[in-house]
């Protein structure tokens, strides 16, 4: 039963969703770097790819990652 809800009969309602199962969290490193320096780095940046513009407002594309250290080893390395 909800708190503070209507009264009704008193039976509790099933949520309107499922709850996921999620995986554990991990830390996302880049290949690359590793193979070049021996040292798998973590540093990373997000950017919009392939945007358009419509009446002065950008839209569309698709999210990407990209490694930092390879970018300034002049190296665009897409993780994800």
């Amino acid at each position: 039963m909800i708190p503070g809800g209507p009264a009704g009969d008193g039976e509790a309602k099933p949520k309107a969703y499922r709850a996921r199962k999620r995986g554990e969290p991990e830390v996302l490193t880049c290949s690359v770097c590793e193979q070049d320096t021996g040292i798998a780095t973590a540093l990373t940046f997000e950017m919009k790819q392939g945007r358009m513009i419509r009446d002065g407002q950008p839209f569309g594309g698709s999210k990407v990652i990209y490694c930092g250290f390879c970018l300034a080893r002049g190296k665009l390395t897409r993780l994800v």
